[in-house]
């Protein structure tokens, strides 16, 4: 029977991995006659099939100023809390419309009850899934519990009941191992472990060299140089130092690190930080913000005719790359 399906996140836009694992579920999903919907407070899916909610992003005004006051303490005045139900109340009004409007069967939740970057949501999603007792599955990239920055906090009562909460119609997937036995134990629930993987048999149209050639010189690359990637955001667990420390361990001027994915989630800070590293080290260090999604993901891509040709330089000269574009350019791939 087919199902009427809806992601649940705050964020679906852009390269982050939240994002591209969840297109790859939607993916298979409607493959198998299955129709999928969007709720996210940032979206980059159609509009048909959309439900925006700016206040269900976790960078949304309202959001960061809670964030403000709950983490890095160990007690919160009543307002705070006052203001954590009005929001959630509010993004819970909005899940029933949602479900209504496209007649959801039901809910994929992605990363929402597992890691607390959106307090209010993470409730209001809780809430929902108890009155309702409609399906769901929990998709969980990362938890509270395995980031440093959520230890000290002033929400304790919230984490425990939400992230994730222990509902009997909720099922959990999560992406490796470790995470599958610390839930078991922390929670007492068990997982299925589906790991994040690439469709190698559909992989992305490949470029003609001349394309290439021009892309790599977009990317500031001369003919002679190497470029090493790191496909990862701008976040301090990435660990790009360490992809800096391997650059200069080469030593020589030929090798140049390209990183990928945008800065900001988590403050600008460590972007500065890596700069300086690089500046420090003598590390030619670029970054760049590919696109999830563009022309070089489509199955009938070629560079032959002039229309195809211009479309592509005009975009690149934008300075807007996809992923896949940004791949194929790439000498070694960097993932400390």
């Amino acid at each position: 029977m087919a199902e009427r399906i809806g992601f649940v996140s705050t964020r679906f836009a852009g390269s982050d991995g939240v994002s591209l694992e969840s297109a790859k579920w939607a993916h298979v999903l409607q493959e198998h006659k299955h129709s999928v919907f969007w709720y996210a407070g940032r979206l980059d899916w159609p509009e048909e099939s959309s439900f925006c909610v700016p206040e269900a992003f976790f960078a949304h005004p309202e959001n960061e100023w809670i964030n403000q006051r709950v983490w890095g303490r160990n007690m919160r005045p009543r307002l705070v809390t006052q203001r954590i139900r009005a929001v959630a109340e509010y993004l819970k009004d909005t899940l029933y419309e949602f479900v209504r409007r496209f007649d959801v069967s039901l809910l994929v939740v992605e990363n929402a009850l597992s890691i607390p970057m959106h307090l209010p949501l993470g409730l209001a999603l809780t809430e929902f899934l108890a009155e309702t007792r409609m399906p769901a599955i929990g998709h969980h990239h990362d938890f509270y519990w395995e980031r440093s920055r959520f230890a000290v906090n002033a929400v304790h009562d919230l984490l425990d009941a939400c992230f994730p909460p222990r509902d009997p119609n909720l099922r959990h997937v999560v992406i490796n191992q470790a995470a599958l036995e610390e839930l078991s134990w922390r929670r007492g629930v068990p997982a299925t472990l589906i790991p994040n993987v690439l469709d190698f048999e559909r992989p992305p149209r490949r470029l003609p060299r001349q394309a290439l050639r021009e892309l790599r010189a977009r990317l500031g690359l001369r003919e002679d140089q190497v470029m090493i990637l790191q496909p990862t955001r701008v976040i301090p667990r990435k660990g790009i130092e360490h992809a800096i420390q391997l650059v200069e361990m080469l030593g020589e001027d030929k090798y140049v690190l390209v990183v990928s994915h945008e800065a900001g989630d988590e403050g600008l800070e460590y972007r500065y930080t890596l700069s300086q590293a690089a500046h420090e080290a003598g590390v030619n260090l670029h970054f760049i913000v590919a696109e999830a999604k563009g022309i070089a993901e489509e199955a009938g891509l070629s560079f032959r005719t002039p229309e195809q040709k211009e479309q592509l330089r005009h975009r690149w000269k934008e300075g807007r790359f996809t992923l896949a574009e940004v791949y194929q350019c790439a000498d070694l791939v960097t993932y400390p």
